[in-house]
C-alpha cells in the first residue's frame, strides 16, 4: 500500500496538531508538512508535492477558497479537501477546485475514509450537507452574479454529495 502524503493548512496550531496526532497513527498516511498561511502553504505544496491537502477556509490574509483556486491553477493534480466549521462555502470551494468539503465535527473514521477516497477519485462531502442543503446552497450563493446551474450540473453536485466517483 502506498503512503498518502498530506499537507495540513490551518491557521490554528492546536487544530493542526490534533489532526496530525489523529492521522499519524495510520500506517498509510504521512503528514509531510503544515502551514498556517497561504504563503507557507504554497511553498509547502511546491516543495513537498502532497497527495492530499486538508485546507481550512477562514484564515488571516488569503482565505482557503482563494488559496485553493491558486493551488489548483498552479498544481492541477492537487486533491484539496476543505476542512472547516462553515457549511455555507461549499459551492465556492467546489468551484475553486476543492475535491471534498468536510466540517470539523467529522468523526475520525469519516476523515480517514475521505482522505483515502479522494485518492481513489471520490469527492467526499460532509454527511450533514444533504442533497436539499446542497441545492439550497447552490441556489442562494451569489445568485445575482452567477449563471444559474443547469439541471445536469445540479445532478452532478448531488452525485458528488453522495460520494460518487468521477467516473460514476
Amino acid at each position: 500500500m502506498d503512503t498518502i502524503r498530506i499537507l495540513l493548512v490551518d491557521d490554528h496550531q492546536v487544530v493542526r496538531e490534533g489532526i496530525r496526532r489523529m492521522l499519524e497513527i495510520e500506517p498509510d498516511l504521512k503528514i509531510v508538512g503544515e502551514a498556517a498561511s497561504a504563503k507557507e502553504a504554497l511553498l509547502q505544496v511546491e516543495a513537498l508535492s502532497p497527495a492530499v491537502i486538508l485546507m481550512d477556509i477562514k484564515m488571516p490574509g488569503v482565505d482557503g477558497i482563494s488559496l485553493t483556486r491558486e493551488i489548483t491553477a498552479r498544481f492541477p493534480a492537487s486533491n484539496i479537501i476543505m476542512l472547516t466549521l462553515y457549511d455555507e462555502y461549499l459551492p465556492q470551494a467546489i468551484e475553486a477546485g476543492a475535491k471534498g468539503y468536510l466540517l470539523k465535527d467529522i468523526r475520525r473514521d469519516e476523515l480517514l475514509r475521505a482522505i483515502r477516497g479522494v485518492i481513489e477519485g471520490r469527492s467526499p462531502i460532509h454527511l450533514s450537507l444533504s442533497q436539499e442543503r446542497l441545492a439550497e446552497l447552490v441556489a442562494t450563493t451569489d445568485s445575482k452574479q452567477r449563471t444559474p446551474l443547469l439541471e445536469r450540473e445540479l445532478t452532478m453536485l448531488r452525485l458528488i454529495a453522495n460520494g460518487a466517483t468521477t467516473k460514476e
